[in-house]
């Protein structure tokens, strides 16, 4: 009886094995119809484009400079938080010491 049942989970074994050995590169061959290839992905060039603000379409030098102008106000945006970097330290520092105080115990307003 042990016997017969070993013979059987090694025939079950076997055949698992070998239909994950056929399975498998027939399922990795097969390419999903939505998957555009990563080489033709890499060699496209685009000209036409649409603005991130609007959606209205965009030529590729509109786009460029599109670009351009919304890195120099990012740039802007940036000097100005450096420059207020000092109001936020101490503001953090504050904040960081008040909620110690209130751990502490010490009632604070």
């Amino acid at each position: 009886m042990r016997l017969k049942i070993a013979a059987q989970l090694t025939q079950i074994a076997f055949l698992t094995i070998v239909g994950w050995q056929i399975m498998l590169p027939v399922r990795a061959s097969v390419p999903l119809d939505n998957d555009i290839p990563e080489e033709v992905l890499r060699a496209e060039i685009i000209t036409e484009a649409r603005s991130p603000i609007d959606g209205k379409a965009l030529s590729a030098q509109e786009f460029a400079e599109l670009v351009v102008t919304t890195r120099q106000q990012l740039e802007l945006d940036n000097a100005s938080i450096v420059t207020n970097n000092s109001k936020v330290k101490e503001t953090i520092l504050l904040l960081r010491l008040r909620g110690f105080l209130k751990s502490v115990g010490i009632p604070i307003k």
